[in-house]
């Protein structure tokens, strides 16, 4: 086998750039961080402790005033 064909089949088995890289990883990242979002916007649908975590407009409500 010469090595013009041998590169050329070891280039067509390893199918592996940087950037197709750093797009998977990327994607697997940001799958990561929506799964957890997606748990947290769920989280008092399923747990007790969780409910009323989200309801910012009661702690506003019970916020100091501003002394401006």
């Amino acid at each position: 086998m010469t090595p013009a064909i041998a590169s050329g089949a070891a280039t067509s088995i390893v199918l592996f750039s940087l950037t197709s890289g750093i797009a998977a990883v990327s994607s697997a990242v940001l799958a990561l961080f929506m799964l957890v979002m997606v748990g947290f916007a769920v989280a008092p649908l399923f747990s007790s402790s969780w409910i009323g975590q989200q309801d910012v407009s009661s702690a506003a409500a019970n916020a100091e005033p501003n002394d401006d």
